[in-house]
Order: structure tokens, then sequence, then C-alpha cells
């Protein structure tokens, strides 16, 4: 998908977040651009994935205990993210549309979707502890 009347940086960026599956941070998208786009600055890569986010370009995941994630996959999908490294990877299970209903019967608010993220430990993590 092309970012319409957007500009090149802000293209850029949205590239970059489509095709790195690691579900980058600000951070590691403008550590990525930064050599090929020298005047680029860090807060210019948080405003556009702001408002790629916000145009529903790109699915932005937040982190209570850590930098916020973004997701080039707009296919309705869960999360899961190790509470230890932060290590985050899709779950591709049923989208699940009672669960759509049910919010909106007890909000009243006009749901559109959900997005859910698991927590627990990552194999890395779960194999520390038990070494522990």
């Amino acid at each position: 998908m092309v970012v319409r009347r957007q500009s090149k940086m802000r293209q850029a960026i949205y590239d970059t977040v489509k095709t790195h599956p690691v579900h980058p941070t600000a951070e590691y998208v403008y550590g990525l651009l930064k050599p090929v786009h020298p005047s680029l600055s860090l807060g210019t890569v948080y405003r556009n994935l702001s408002i790629l986010a916000e145009q529903g370009m790109i699915r932005k995941i937040e982190s209570r205990d850590a930098a916020d994630r973004f997701d080039g996959n707009m296919e309705p999908h869960s999360h899961v993210q190790c509470q230890e490294c932060g290590h985050l990877e899709d779950v591709f299970l049923s989208y699940d549309r009672r669960l759509d209903e049910q919010a909106q019967q007890v909000t009243g608010f006009q749901i559109q979707e959900h997005t859910i993220v698991f927590s627990g430990l990552c194999q890395n993590c779960k194999g520390k502890h038990k070494s522990a």
C-alpha cells in the first residue's frame, strides 16, 4: 500500500514497519532509517508513526513497561509478549466477534474491533526460571 499524500519520509517509515515483522519500536525504525536519511530525527519518527496509526495504516501496540511497538499487519490477530524480556509475537487465533458484541452490549459503545495481548514468559525466559 502506498501512503497517499504523505511525505517521502512517512512513506519510508511506513515501508519499514510493513517489511519488518519484528513489531519495531520507534527507536528501531529510527536506527534503520538514520543511515540512509541523515537529517531524520527521532521526533519525526514518533510523529509519523502516530499519524500512520491514527490513519489505520499500522497498528500501535501499547506496552505498560516498555516502548510502544508497531505492527504493519492489519489483519485481525492477537499478540503474546514476554513479561521479562519484552519479546512480542503474533498469535493467529480465530477472531471472536462475540467479544465485540458482548463489549458493545455492556458499554453501549459501537465496537469496531478488539485486540488482545497475552502476557507470560517466552521459552528463553521460562527456561531461565527453571534452571534458577
